[in-house]
């Protein structure tokens, strides 16, 4: 039978989703997983996933999917809870869905999003939050919101894209982004999110974009000069860091109701929202 997980994962301490080399898989995400599942199916399971991430970023739903032995699992009272005690606490199961055998978690999804955090205050983070966010310094929010329009819509994002994967082009369609403030008052200036849905990304796309955005809140480059980036067509043009891998998180996958629904893991609402769609 074909199953479908859904999994979180904290990144922090792993080499990412993809297995490199066999003496790091069990660095991995996608290598603990199959050691899991072949431990329970007594034979080797290879183990899909919806998309890559990078070394050290995190996941709320990530899906992916595997063939099981039908006899192995009617004999596991609960997959999940089987699962879970055999992973570290780092990478957690959330559920397991029985799926047709033409589901495919890299194929079939029609939109991802990520979220990138940006943590404003130098002074201090609370602890639970450490792993997850960039602590940028202050941003200026009205400019990071000016250049959203920039950066959605159907378009070539080669100067967003980081030289590395295999790609037959770098057009890409975003069809909402959008920038998210969260307060911590007294104590702390509030934090910034950035959210990016769209059909595909580029080899660290949302990073390089995290990049820039910081950069024009930081006034060192305007939203103005976007538009000339993108004519360009390169990221060596673009003078602005790859944000680290810590503050970004794969948020979500959507799949049609077809396959099965997917709930999401979200952060409280915002105290202020600034979206912008694209056709």
């Amino acid at each position: 039978m074909r199953l479908c997980l859904k999994v979180a994962y904290v990144g922090t301490t792993l080499y990412g989703w993809q297995i490199q080399a066999a003496d790091q898989a069990m660095h991995t995400v996608q290598g603990l997983l199959e050691h899991a599942l072949s431990r329970l199916a007594g034979s080797d399971i290879r183990v899909h996933g919806a998309g890559r991430t990078d070394a050290g970023v995190h996941a709320e739903a990530q899906i992916c999917h595997c063939d099981f032995p039908d006899e192995r699992y009617a004999r596991l009272h609960d997959m999940r809870h089987s699962l879970n005690c055999l992973l570290p606490d780092a990478v957690r199961v959330y559920a397991v869905y029985h799926v047709a055998d033409a589901f495919h978690s890299r194929f079939s999804p029609h939109k991802k999003t990520y979220r990138y955090q940006f943590w404003q205050d130098r002074s201090a983070i609370p602890p639970r939050l450490i792993p997850f966010v960039w602590q940028c310094g202050p941003l200026d929010r009205e400019k990071m919101c000016g250049a959203l329009k920039y950066l959605g819509g159907r378009q070539d994002y080669a100067f967003l894209a980081n030289a590395g994967a295999e790609r037959e082009n770098t057009v890409r369609s975003l069809p909402e982004v959008a920038l998210c403030e969260y307060s911590f008052k007294p104590d702390f200036l509030p934090m910034q999110v950035l959210e990016v849905t769209g059909t595909g990304f580029l080899k660290q796309m949302v990073r390089n974009m995290a990049g820039l955005l910081a950069e024009i809140g930081r006034g060192k480059i305007q939203a103005e000069d976007i538009p000339g980036f993108i004519a360009k067509g390169s990221r060596k043009d673009v003078p602005a860091p790859t944000a680290p891998a810590g503050g970004l998180t794969l948020k979500a996958i959507a799949y049609d109701e077809e396959w099965f629904p997917v709930s999401e893991v979200s952060l409280p609402r915002p105290d202020k929202y600034y979206c912008e769609r694209f056709q």
